[in-house]
């Protein structure tokens, strides 16, 4: 039987690190925010986000035009990722932007047509002539 203040199933909170480390684990910035050398690194990732910004703007005005919306929508789509993936996100050397929206293994997207943004199969697309 177990004890009055164990859990039913699993481990005793205590024994598993708490409810801070298992906010820890799923809100990495909890974590590594109070241990950040502001001093040392501060300037160098405000220069890496500066630069991923603008690549980020051009990179996603341009899929905007490639998909025939406004182009206000391309960066609409990758101001909100980077920021998501600050808090939640766990490698040091991660870029997120539209470059992935639009290309995948063996598919290729057609944003040509009026009907929106269809996947379709790389092998169709260069059968057809029609691959870019």
């Amino acid at each position: 039987m177990s004890e009055k203040n164990e859990p039913l199933m699993g481990t005793p909170t205590a024994k598993r690190g708490g409810w801070r480390k298992t906010l820890e684990r799923y809100v990495p910035i909890l974590e590594w925010l109070p241990n950040y050398p502001w001093s040392e690194s501060l300037m160098p990732d405000i220069a890496g986000s500066m630069t991923l910004g603008f690549v980020l703007i051009g990179q996603s005005l341009a899929h905007a035009h490639l998909c025939k919306v406004e182009l206000i929508n391309g960066p609409y789509s990758c101001m909100l990722p980077p920021i998501i993936y600050a808090f939640f996100g766990t490698s040091v050397h991660a870029s997120v932007g539209t470059g992935v929206a639009l290309s995948g293994p063996k598919k290729v997207l057609n944003c040509q047509g009026s009907s929106g943004v269809e996947l379709v199969d790389e092998a169709h697309t260069a059968a057809a002539g029609t691959a870019t």
